[in-house]
């Protein structure tokens, strides 16, 4: 049977970890031998010259959209997020590759395959929803290794900026913007004691964790959706290393349970390429005809 290829619908390259989800996911495509590519919808890079990662296996398709869209829907497998509304550029085959907490929207069509990032994001939390879990995080870079003393605290804001009414006292500011890559941010956190996020699910907190750092959760909130505790804890991380409060009992916790994260993360990112690998079967299979 003739594999279908695959098409990324997404935003251009940058710090993102939703972003980075579907970058590298075509990336690990391509290097299973698949035909996969990304078409950008919009420029969210801090550079307009720097729209993909060098380092990935990321063709783009944007040039040829004008002369070539109409016979590549025909038979490509169309993957976009489900913040994306209704069917991206016509497309046949539509994967909705939820990222987030599920919001059932008007939009929605009983015909896409719907796949969830974490097994914590349905409405419905049954056991029984497709997830593809993926975290964009280089072990190499981000990880505890050759740490010495931690003399800073830092103040990670994301997207829940406007939750942050009280700034937490000598911090200092990680930004979209600062350290400028992903090796300066992980030696910036190896110096870090505690992390104070205002971005409850935010990878950021995730590198931190590796880096050695105690991620202060200061915020609940995830895309203006409360989340609990007890959310937080259904994802496929845990909910070690993270204290909710800054009490010498909390901090003491996350301190203590942190390496049940770390080894949560290096097996998700060992068994990935086994879960694209069944990904890869059930959308052929799904779209076959």
């Amino acid at each position: 049977m003739k594999t279908r290829p695959y098409v990324i619908v997404t935003p251009s390259y940058c710090v993102s970890s939703g972003v980075r989800v579907m970058h590298t996911l075509c990336h690990e495509l391509n290097s299973l031998g698949l035909d996969a590519s990304v078409l950008l919808t919009s420029n969210l890079s801090p550079s307009p010259d720097k729209l993909l990662n060098p380092a990935l296996l990321t063709p783009c398709i944007n040039a040829r959209m004008h002369t070539d869209w109409e016979a590549i829907k025909e038979d490509a497998i169309v993957i976009c997020s489900d913040g994306f509304p209704g069917s991206p550029f016509g497309a046949r085959r539509v994967v909705r590759y939820v990222l987030g907490k599920e919001v059932p929207k008007p939009t929605d069509s009983p015909t896409d395959y719907r796949i969830y990032h974490s097994r914590a994001f349905p409405v419905d939390r049954a056991g029984r929803h497709r997830t593809l879990f993926h975290l964009p995080i280089d072990l190499g870079v981000f990880n505890d290794k050759g740490a010495t003393a931690r003399d800073q605290d830092m103040l990670w804001l994301g997207k829940g900026a406007k939750y942050c009414t009280e700034r937490p006292a000598n911090c200092v500011d990680l930004t979209y913007a600062w350290p400028p890559t992903r090796e300066t941010l992980a030696a910036e956190l190896r110096r870090t004691r505690r992390m104070y996020s205002y971005d409850a699910l935010s990878c950021t907190n995730l590198e931190a964790i590796l880096c050695g750092a105690v991620v202060v959760l200061k915020n609940m909130r995830y895309h203006d959706w409360a989340w609990t505790r007890q959310d937080l804890e259904a994802t496929e991380n845990g909910t070690g290393g993270y204290a909710f409060g800054d009490s010498d009992f909390e901090i003491e916790r996350a301190m203590r349970t942190r390496v049940e994260t770390v080894e949560n993360i290096r097996y998700q990112i060992a068994s990935f390429r086994l879960h694209l690998l069944e990904f890869v079967d059930a959308t052929q299979h799904h779209f076959r005809q």
